[in-house]
């Protein structure tokens, strides 16, 4: 009797220890680890009704994406959306930590989550900076490097939200502060995590700092406020009028089997998308598609998206295609084009050397001939350039079809 007795005793001890364990719902600070910066972002935990896996939403200004995690023994497990990317913690109630492994790169960066803290510490100035919501940037200035960029920004006191927008698309939800005369700003993607941090000189009336990109690897910026910069428009840097220049679409497929043949598409409007599953812009690209495609069942208009892998095998390849389109619900067809390269997605398109960015999208008439082209993608975060996006978009296809 006494046997028993101590065995309920010692499973109600283990039961409460193992609940104790447990990640308590509501706010955690998470923080990406790298040499040169730490990355801090925020992700809500909540056990849904009969669930004991946790749903994880992660946190980036006005952006909520969550996630279903899977317990393993003492640990959670979470892969990152549609990327090779793989976020594991031993759980804890109130801190936990692990990594984040990036598979396709085989890199990993430590990981940590506090329960209860905010992204940033914030103290409420009176009068705090005004960052201005557009800047016109440069970044890795008098370096071969050196690119142009636009900053977007909306200001509530202290706390700043936006993005930065560049000719390779745009750098997503950025979240952060401005304190005195600094600024600090991070994002986390599930495949990105960036940190921008700068000072503003009042006497140069410039902003100048440090674009922390990965581990160890970071690019200096400068910036003016000036609310007429832009950047080429992506739908015009390539000019397609009153040519007649059918693309190769049986080049497009690396594998002999994934082979296009052009009469599939023949009295079709087609949109050839040149994207990768490692490429978060590729992937918002892919949810307007795809939530497109669902709202626009009649149309006839046929999306093929063609793949570029940085850990390039065939193996590979396809099975990313498969993963990417189960955890996305892509309805159009994928194809794998081979090994990441900017020239190698142009090889079907005689009009130009290289593509400038992935993704990238071609539209071709019902009789099979490049109309538009459209480069770097202004995404969510980009706000009035993603619904001129959706309306130019919609305008160009509108004209094909008929």
């Amino acid at each position: 009797m006494k046997n028993i007795a101590g065995l309920f005793l010692l499973l109600i001890v283990f039961q409460s220890f193992a609940a104790a364990q447990i990640p308590k719902e509501g706010t955690w600070k998470g923080t990406i680890i790298y040499s040169n910066a730490e990355i801090p972002f925020q992700f809500e935990v909540e056990y849904p009704k009969d669930s004991e896996s946790p749903v994880l939403t992660f946190i980036n200004g006005e952006d909520r994406a969550s996630l279903e995690a899977t317990v393993r023994n003492d640990s959670l497990i979470i892969p990152m959306f549609g990327f090779d990317i793989t976020l594991k913690m031993k759980q804890g109630s109130d801190s936990m930590e692990g990594r984040l492994y990036k598979h396709y790169r085989n890199q990993s960066y430590p990981f940590r989550a506090e329960y209860g803290l905010p992204r940033y510490e914030m103290a409420e100035e009176e009068n705090p900076i005004v960052v201005g919501n557009r800047w016109d940037m440069t970044v890795n200035m008098g370096r071969s490097s050196e690119y142009p960029a636009v900053g977007l920004f909306e200001q509530n006191g202290n706390r700043v939200t936006g993005t930065i927008m560049t000719e390779v698309s745009d750098y997503r939800f950025f979240e952060g502060k401005v304190e005195g005369n600094s600024i600090e700003m991070s994002t986390f993607d599930g495949v990105h995590s960036f940190l921008l941090r700068g000072t503003y000189n009042e006497s140069e009336e410039r902003w100048s700092g440090e674009l922390v990109l990965d581990n160890g690897y970071s690019r200096p910026w400068i910036a003016t406020r000036d609310d007429s910069a832009e950047l080429p428009d992506p739908f015009e840097m390539v000019d397609l009028t009153g040519k007649n220049i059918r693309p190769d679409l049986e080049s497009l497929a690396v594998l002999a089997e994934q082979k296009i043949n052009p009469e599939e598409y023949k009295g079709k409007v087609l949109i050839v998308q040149l994207m990768g599953t490692w490429c978060s812009n590729s992937q918002d690209q892919t949810r307007y598609l795809t939530e497109w495609v669902a709202e626009n069942p009649d149309k006839e208009v046929e999306i093929l998206a063609v793949n570029f892998e940085v850990n390039y095998s065939p193996e590979y390849g396809l099975g990313r295609i498969q993963t990417y389109k189960n955890r996305l619900d892509v309805p159009y067809k994928m194809i794998l084009g081979g090994r990441l390269s900017k020239s190698k997605a142009a090889e079907a398109f005689s009009f130009m050397d290289e593509i400038v960015a992935f993704p990238t999208l071609v539209f071709i008439d019902k009789d099979g001939y490049a109309r538009y082209f459209h480069s770097y993608f202004t995404g969510p975060a980009t706000g009035s350039y993603y619904e001129e996006f959706d309306q130019r978009f919609n305008a160009i296809v509108e004209e094909l079809s008929h």
